[in-house]
């Protein structure tokens, strides 16, 4: 029989086809879980929920009691128990090869990963409805999602915010899975709702449950008799999976349940007050944060809006939209909003941005690209040469300005390990980013892997002089000395402070408004130190020391002691 030498070169064609579409998704997979892996390891506990959530953690594992969360050793009910008990676990696993702190931070891996994952498993379901079939939109939300701007740094600090982005993303998954799958869809939004609750508190499910009840009145893919059974499933699995924390307290303590109980009031999440300043924050914040995302997202308003393509209603346009629109209804009624409030909205927004990228015009994915290589390029260029710079000289007068740093002179040391990575990451740049000219898809590729570039360098070679200037060690060691000489109480100290210091040197502070703080003879003050030049005197009390951080002239703290009569 004559060899059909077509056919044979047809099947060899698609086998290399296979091979390099294999190696391309390799290459995705490797991109995500070193966005993932960096930064995670190496620097201390910073300001704001990285340190409180680490603190709590570390309370968890020290006292054997999960159940509690506590903070300086009171109970604390601003959040659910979910991450720090997350957090706790990877610390017990982890501590004998990193440092707690290190160790705990590992769960902020584990959830972007839960994160990365929802949002690439809900893109290409939701792309069944695509024209094309959607198979890029499997990928493409991920990449804009690790492309944003408002997740650089944000993302890999542990906070109760990233498991609300994780019960998000998981929610969106399950809606989207509510088309085909009802049972599962039901389960999983179940799940995403306890999630919720758990890791950030009941207000999780107006971010959660109200999207769930929408979408039967937008869109009549989710007005079926299935989606009720989904909605049913979701309720019963919810409600058993979150009595059970609640009653778990209530047998610890009713005084405890209680609470927690009261901290659950929507007066607590919602003051409805600063609704109008909420709004002009997002107008100032959101459009930053929310790079590349919304460019891509003003052109599929203008595509849809001329009825291509479907118009606006279809799936893959009314379930972000509508998640979106409810998490920005949340954030307007909270009383005070914070950037890592605002990261919540990124997931929906991804996947939203992520509908007509393979539409854009030739002359649209060239801008964003072009302005991508040259931003990323230009960026890590001034990177690697203020590091060398400062490695030969020392850190210059012109660079402590533009980095508003108050420390002339700061000279990293050289180690191998984040030095090569570094090093390693810009030949990758340079191998991978080139113009993106047929795929338009290109452009969001290259966007991912510049991000990637500038936090690698950041958590790498920059990531001593970034925690030097971020860490507040080394004010707890001014106070250690001091911790056994009777309670300090503490005078504008934040809560985050707070919970570094007695992580850092079991100081435990009282907030001086309390009845328990009016007998301590010590007192820890924090001033605001732009005008400060001397340490203030206070009344009735004489100074025993006072600190900052390194490089820092915005903060200083002084412990005073009360003067005897």
């Amino acid at each position: 029989m004559p060899l059909d030498l077509p056919h044979y070169s047809s099947l060899e064609a698609r086998a290399s086809h296979d091979r390099w579409r294999a190696w391309k998704q390799g290459g995705l997979v490797l991109l995500c879980l070193a966005w993932v892996a960096l930064g995670l390891v190496g620097h201390a506990p910073w300001k704001g929920e990285d340190a409180q959530t680490i603190v709590i953690a570390w309370e968890m594992v020290s006292t054997k009691d999960l159940l509690v969360p506590s903070l300086i050793g009171e109970p604390t009910f601003a959040y659910g128990p979910l991450v720090p008990q997350l957090a706790a676990l990877t610390m017990m696993l982890a501590t004998p090869w990193l440092a707690p702190h290190d160790a705990a931070r590992l769960a902020a891996g584990v959830l972007l990963l839960v994160i990365l994952g929802c949002v690439s498993l809900a893109g290409h379901e939701l792309g069944r409805y695509h024209k094309n079939g959607g198979k890029a939109q499997r990928w493409l939300p991920m990449l804009i999602l690790i492309g944003s701007v408002g997740l650089f740094e944000r993302s890999h600090q542990l906070s109760p915010q990233l498991g609300l982005m994780a019960a998000l993303a998981l929610a969106m998954l399950a809606l989207a899975l509510a088309l085909r799958r009802p049972g599962l869809a039901g389960v999983l939004l179940g799940i995403a709702l306890a999630v919720g609750a758990f890791a950030y508190n009941l207000a999780a499910w107006f971010w959660l449950l109200l999207p769930a009840l929408l979408l039967p009145v937008l869109h009549s893919g989710w007005r079926q008799k299935s989606y009720a059974a989904t909605l049913g499933i979701a309720a019963v699995l919810a409600a058993v999976l979150c009595a059970l924390w609640p009653l778990g307290l209530y047998q610890r303590s009713p005084e405890v349940f209680a609470q927690w109980w009261a901290a659950q009031s929507p007066l607590v999440w919602w003051g409805g007050q600063e609704i109008g300043a909420n709004l002009g924050w997002l107008g100032k914040n959101l459009p930053w944060m929310a790079f590349p995302a919304w460019p891509l997202i003003a052109w599929l308003v203008w595509i849809r809006a001329r009825g291509f393509n479907g118009g606006f209603r279809t799936p893959q346009v009314v379930l972000p939209v509508c998640v979106a629109a409810t998490g920005i209804v949340a954030i307007l009624l909270m009383p005070d909003v914070r950037p890592i409030e605002a990261m919540v909205l990124l997931v929906p927004l991804a996947l939203l941005a992520a509908v007509e990228v393979e539409s854009l015009p030739r002359g649209g994915s060239a801008g964003l690209d072009w302005f991508g290589i040259l931003t990323f390029g230009l960026t890590a260029t001034a990177l690697w040469f203020f590091w060398w710079d400062a490695y030969i000289n020392g850190l210059g007068s012109y660079a402590a300005e533009l980095f508003r740093d108050a420390e002339v002179g700061y000279q990293p040391t050289f180690r191998l390990r984040g030095a090569s990575v570094s090093l390693l990451l810009t030949v990758l740049w340079f191998l991978l980013v080139r113009p993106a000219r047929q795929a338009s898809q290109r452009a969001v590729l290259n966007w991912a892997v510049g991000m990637m570039l500038i936090w690698g360098l950041v958590a790498t070679i920059w990531m001593p002089y970034v925690d030097s200037r971020r860490s507040y060690e080394v004010v707890a060691k001014m106070l250690r000395p001091y911790a056994a000489g009777g309670c300090m109480a503490s005078r504008d100290v934040g809560e985050a402070q707070r919970a570094i210091f007695y992580y850092y040197a079991q100081v435990k502070t009282l907030p001086e408004q309390t009845s328990d703080a009016a007998a301590c003879p010590l007192l820890l003050v924090e001033y605001h130190a732009e005008d400060l030049r001397t340490t203030p005197p206070l009344d009735g009390f004489e100074v025993l020391a006072s600190g900052r951080r390194y490089g820092d002239d915005t903060e200083m703290y002084v412990l005073y002691r009360r003067a005897e009569q």
